[in-house]
């Protein structure tokens, strides 16, 4: 095994990297305030193709390098805890945001008190999604636009989701729209954070930090947006679940 870690990318790069990972979700925020009857028909399959990229790219690319830096023992053990701590958080402590009975906006509703909830979960999960980008380019610029693409995609039908829930908690148009644009703002603000404070630190502990990532991914992708796929019933939403997975199996072939 060969510990010796490629050059990351300069600061400049990052940045860049940094602000399109604010751009996923900020779409959504656009399609939601232009095209929110066809962001809301459509949300399925964009759930589905984004649960396959993070399912495929979690195990392919997170995992499989956490376990060349760490060891297969070390790489597993932390990918389970980041799986179950956030199956505990989401259980316990934050709200599933994705999927809601239709309220009469036509989008997802489950009561007028999620607000507050969802913005702090949603604003947690902006921080873990930052921290992977920067932890993924200070290991491999390849497992980092892995990161970024996996954090875009998915950001997307999140910013649906967090329109959905905040319009279901009573919250305007506009506030709901400012709400998550705030959010959005702060993946980039921990991807260039994360970046800064992880230069120097040795490939295990990279290793430990890339296999936290892929169980978040892991979890996201098979836990939140897989079932969500599945329960549109449609078989758009299969072949756009396989079409995210394979996508991810060609980046490894081609890497």
């Amino acid at each position: 095994m060969n510990d010796a870690l490629p050059a990351t990318p300069s600061f400049l790069a990052i940045a860049l990297y940094a602000a399109l990972t604010g751009g996923g979700m900020l779409a959504g925020v656009w399609l939601m305030r232009r095209y929110e009857v066809w962001a809301v028909r459509h949300g399925g399959e964009l759930i589905a193709f984004a649960a396959g990229l993070l399912v495929a790219g979690a195990l392919i690319h997170f995992v499989d390098r956490a376990v060349e830096l760490s060891g297969a023992g070390a790489a597993l053990a932390w990918t389970l805890v980041s799986f179950l701590a956030l199956y505990v958080a989401e259980a316990h402590v934050v709200p599933h945001t994705h999927g809601r009975a239709p309220s009469e906006h036509g989008v997802f509703a489950e009561g007028r008190t999620l607000g507050p909830m969802v913005v702090g979960g949603l604003g947690l999960h902006s921080v873990v999604d930052g921290l992977s980008v920067g932890a993924g380019f200070s290991v491999d610029p390849l497992v980092g636009w892995v990161a970024l693409v996996l954090v875009v995609a998915h950001k997307l039908p999140e910013g649906i989701a967090s329109m959905s829930a905040l319009y279901a908690s009573g919250v305007s148009g506009r506030r709901a729209a400012a709400t998550t644009t705030i959010l959005a703002l702060i993946t980039p603000l921990a991807v260039i954070a994360s970046f800064l404070f992880l230069k120097g630190v040795g490939p295990r502990t990279l290793g430990a930090l890339l296999a936290l990532t892929g169980g978040a991914f892991l979890y996201v992708g098979a836990a939140d947006l897989l079932p969500e796929g599945q329960a549109r019933g449609r078989l758009a939403n299969t072949f756009f679940f396989l079409a995210g997975v394979a996508a991810m199996v060609a980046v490894k072939v081609l890497e």
